[in-house]
């Protein structure tokens, strides 16, 4: 099943309604996921790599994106 994403980068704004947790919070997650998988700041968060984080299906993280 292919899934249709709006995007593949994933912004602390994603995370705020996926987690409920405050914007500073889910900036630190970034840098927390960011570390996990050896990004440079510069470098941006997947959708992939939030999923694996966070445990949650990507289709489920998805619907919480919003297009750009």
């Amino acid at each position: 099943m292919e899934i249709s994403l709006p995007r593949l980068a994933v912004y602390p704004s994603d995370l705020q309604r996926i987690t409920g947790q405050s914007e500073r919070t889910c900036q630190r997650l970034i840098n927390k996921i960011r570390d996990m998988f050896g990004l440079d700041k510069h470098q941006h968060v997947t959708v992939y790599q939030a999923s694996d984080y966070l445990g949650i299906p990507v289709a489920e993280l998805s619907r919480f994106m919003r297009q750009s």
